[in-house]
């Protein structure tokens, strides 16, 4: 019975410490508000930075990738506007640290579109 108890603790922190390599963060731990709106704001910056590769790809078979590459400038430059709009108002050093990383990713993206 103790063996038991023992491995069922044992894979128990087995799963809490996968989780927070994977997230980052405790599974109990909630992010706060502003965290989650540059959570949706990374997102949304992968979702783009995943059409500029596909528009890559159809570029290299020939394609005509005018209308295909102006959809994630788009959405990039969105995401720019929002992050700019919202770093000023974040409070938490949390948010503030995600947003500068954010910004650091967008830049670095940016270079390489060159």
């Amino acid at each position: 019975m103790k063996k038991l108890l023992l491995l069922i603790l044992v894979l128990g922190g087995l799963g809490i410490a996968g989780s927070y390599v994977l997230n980052g963060r405790l599974p109990w731990v909630t992010l706060s508000e502003e965290a989650q709106q540059i959570a949706v704001l990374r997102e949304e910056f992968s979702a783009a930075c995943q059409q500029w590769q596909q528009a890559g790809r159809a570029a290299t078979f020939g394609m005509d990738t005018d209308s295909v590459t102006d959809a994630p400038l788009a959405r990039l430059a969105r995401v720019e506007a929002s992050l700019a709009e919202l770093t000023p108002k974040l409070k938490t050093s949390e948010a503030r640290t995600k947003a500068s990383r954010l910004r650091q990713d967008i830049a670095a993206f940016r270079r390489e579109m060159r």
